[in-house]
Order: C-alpha cells, then sequence, then structure tokens
C-alpha cells in the first residue's frame, strides 16, 4: 500500500510540475505574443511617422520648387518686357494727345505668347485710348514671351499698363 501511495503522490506531483510547466509554457508564450505585437505596433507606427516626415518634406521642396519657378518666372517675363512694350507700342496708333492718361489691362496668354484676352481692367477715362491700347495688344500678337515651359503657369496671365509716354 505504502509503495501504492508513494506511486500516486509521484504522479500527481509530476502532474503538478506538467502542469505547472504548461502554465509557465503557456505565459511564456502569452508574453512573447504581447511583445511581438507591441513590437509591430511600435514598427508600424516608425513607419507611419517617417511617411508623414517624409512627405512633409516633399511638399516643403515641391513649395519652395514652385516658389523658385514663380520668382524665375517673374524674372524671365521681366527681361522681356521691354521686347513686349516695343512690339506693342509698334502697333499702336495713338488717336491723338493723351499724355497723362494710362490704362491697365489684363492679358491672357498661350504658351507661345498668343494673346487670347485683353481686357481693361482699369480704365484712363478715355475710352478711345483704352480700346486703342486693348487693339494694339491684341496686333502685337504672338508676344515675345518665355520658352521655359515651366513658368507659363506663373505669367499665363499678367497686367500691362499703357501710358503715351512710353
Amino acid at each position: 500500500k505504502k509503495k501504492k501511495a508513494a506511486e500516486k503522490k509521484k504522479k500527481e506531483e509530476e502532474l503538478k510540475k506538467k502542469k505547472a510547466a504548461e502554465k509557465k509554457k503557456k505565459a511564456e508564450a502569452k508574453r512573447k505574443a504581447k511583445e511581438k505585437k507591441r513590437k509591430a505596433e511600435a514598427e508600424k507606427k516608425r513607419k507611419a511617422r517617417e511617411k508623414r516626415e517624409r512627405e512633409a518634406a516633399d511638399r516643403k521642396a515641391a513649395k519652395e520648387a514652385r516658389a523658385r519657378d514663380e520668382r524665375d518666372a517673374g524674372s524671365a517675363l521681366g527681361a522681356l518686357v521691354g521686347a513686349i512694350e516695343e512690339k506693342v507700342r509698334s502697333n499702336w496708333s495713338l488717336p491723338g494727345e493723351f499724355t497723362g492718361l494710362a490704362v491697365t489691362i489684363s492679358v491672357k496668354v498661350t504658351r507661345t505668347g498668343e494673346v487670347t484676352l485683353a481686357e481693361v481692367v482699369r480704365k484712363s477715362g478715355n475710352s478711345l485710348f483704352d480700346e486703342s491700347a486693348v487693339t494694339a495688344l491684341m496686333k502685337a500678337s504672338p508676344l515675345p514671351f518665355p520658352e521655359e515651359p515651366r513658368y507659363y503657369e506663373f505669367i499665363k496671365e499678367f497686367h500691362f499698363v499703357f501710358r503715351p509716354q512710353n
């Protein structure tokens, strides 16, 4: 009987040890799964942060490039102002003496400098003078225009001020 009781006790202890080992193994597996999940979340957050930073840097670079292109476009158009004024002046027949008058015209052009629209945005007070300026602009088409295609977006529409003395 003692032998059976000892064997039974031994089996119970082994079973207890086995259950404890399984419990420990499950707890370890649960801990590892939790750690793996935590690392995956951290990696996901890191990648999302890097993506946001990259996108912000890309937006900043694009904004800087656009500002640079806009500046360059303005400079390119500025360099052509004299040529544009000369071409318009050669097509402008002033109907009389109009010193002191000025008219501002909004001009829209194609990529090749063709004038598609010329409309008075600030009148001189003399409709004959204003009309002669619009006519001169239309006759001067195509206007000298920067060849760089990326500048077009910034200077496809501009204002031109007509004064008889210039």
